[in-house]
């Protein structure tokens, strides 16, 4: 049932009539306007109140897109027809002050006295692939592993569109809003077990309960799945935007940095982090330590890799004497650094990394290979990117826990170099291989990987 439907588009009770439409959605729907009584929108025959729709067929939920001030009266007819959850898209309630808070209170206790559960106000609703359900036009319905819990509405429409661009699709995707019943730790309970969620991402701006209840639940939760949160609202202003947006308090940013380390959450700083740690944890394995063998081809870039990994809490230690007496008898000294970083200069063609790759997959103390890749270099000798990749994957053994990850240095400048990459990509993910942009991206999600896998030790 949606609530508040009209004749124009945009957004409001008619955009939800057509993602229902669109994503096919099997059950019934139930247009609901007492303006447009009797009339068709969209197909679909239009009620003028809610106690006048069929008894026949039991109705899951009603997504209410009206002015605010008329919502609890609205709540309590859901809850006379039978409706047991509310998506209430309506905003205008403690976001913008004390007469919005007033009109929350007597929203939830028509909720409580007529026994149904709201999602919101003032949110984007539900994205569910499998239950053809989406809050904006054209996303997947490929269900994948990822949930995403989300107190902004716009972050939460991008991350359904750029999760999906970065290789990875949802399972569900929660909007929460102002939270004034539904809130983070219902939606958090529920995906720790929900068999589609293996790993549970949220943007936080503030808690509604105790936060003593947060961490108890995430303990439990994160030694089964990971949890990836992103804290928006960490400093000042960030406060003040906070409490304009959701009606909440953020909360102190050192606070939430004790919580994760208690509770082995994997906290990042914002939308880019979120897409790479979400990636990271699809893709790689947990290392047992930070230590990274870096191949490259020059002297500059080497300084700058091993400066970067070495910042964000990777280590870059000396390949033993044994590993490169082993290179040495294919890649000259000359214009090589051949102890870690691995500098190859002219020698460093797609033969002689395959072959060093090898050599690093077998040194015990190394975790983590990360190389800078250029994906023309092989294509060129006549391979296609599929025998490159996985010529790649098979240095290392596939029951060791080490890590191959590249970064690109090539340019997207021209159209089949973009195709190239893109080609590249996907094949890497498939092999469980992992890109990154840069070095300080690399070493920032395999530190954090790390991190989480020595919370695991110390809870087994």
């Amino acid at each position: 049932m949606v609530v508040g439907v009209s004749k124009g588009r945009g957004w409001g009770g008619s955009h939800y009539l057509e993602t229902f439409k669109e994503y096919g959605y099997s059950g019934p729907i139930y247009p609901v306007n007492p303006k447009y009584e009797g009339e068709e929108i969209q197909g679909l025959k239009v009620y003028g109140s809610i106690s006048s729709l069929p008894d026949d067929i039991p109705i899951d939920l009603g997504i209410v897109a009206v002015p605010a001030k008329f919502t609890p009266q609205i709540i309590e007819e859901l809850g006379q027809k039978g409706v047991l959850f509310a998506h209430l898209f309506s905003s205008g309630y403690s976001e913008l002050g004390k007469e919005g808070k007033l009109l929350e209170q007597q929203l939830l206790e028509k909720a409580i006295e007529n026994h149904i559960r709201i999602l919101g106000p003032n949110c984007m609703g539900i994205y569910n692939p499998k239950g053809r359900i989406g809050f904006s036009h054209r996303l997947s319905l490929v269900s994948g592993p990822v949930a995403f819990i989300s107190q902004s509405g716009g972050n939460a429409n991008r991350h359904a569109y750029t999760g999906i661009a970065s290789g990875y699709n949802f399972s569900k995707i929660v909007s929460l809003g102002n939270q004034i019943d539904l809130d983070l730790l219902d939606f958090l309970n529920y995906f720790r077990s929900d068999p589609d969620t293996k790993v549970i991402t949220m943007y936080v701006e503030n808690l509604k309960r105790g936060g003593s209840d947060f961490v108890k639940l995430l303990k439990e939760t994160t030694k089964e799945k990971p949890v990836i949160i992103w804290k928006g609202g960490k400093l000042n202003a960030g406060h003040s935007a906070v409490r304009s947006h959701t009606g909440g308090l953020a909360g102190n940013i050192k606070l939430w940095k004790s919580m994760a380390h208690q509770t082995g959450v994997i906290l990042v700083n914002n939308f880019k982090e979120l897409i790479e740690m979400i990636q990271t944890v699809l893709v790689l394995k947990i290392p047992k330590n930070r230590n990274t063998a870096i191949l490259t081809g020059g002297g500059g870039p080497a300084v700058e890799l091993t400066d970067e990994c070495e910042a964000y809490g990777l280590k870059i230690p000396r390949i033993t004497e044994d590993g490169q007496n082993k290179i040495r008898d294919f890649i000259p000294e000359v214009n090589s650094n051949l102890s870690n970083p691995l500098e190859f200069g002219a020698n460093g063609g797609y033969p002689n990394m395959i072959k060093v790759m090898k050599i690093l997959g077998e040194e015990p103390h190394i975790s983590t290979i990360l190389t800078t890749t250029n994906p023309g270099w092989y294509t060129s000798e006549k391979l296609t990117m599929d025998e490159v990749v996985k010529s790649f994957a098979n240095t290392v053994s596939q029951d060791s826990n080490k890590n191959i990850i590249c970064l690109l240095n090539i340019s997207r400048a021209r159209k089949d170099t973009i195709d190239l990459i893109d080609e590249f990509y996907v094949k890497a993910r498939e092999y469980g291989i992992m890109i990154y942009d840069s070095a300080r991206a690399a070493a920032i999600s395999l530190f954090r990987l790390w991190n989480y896998g020595k919370y695991l030790e110390s809870r087994a």
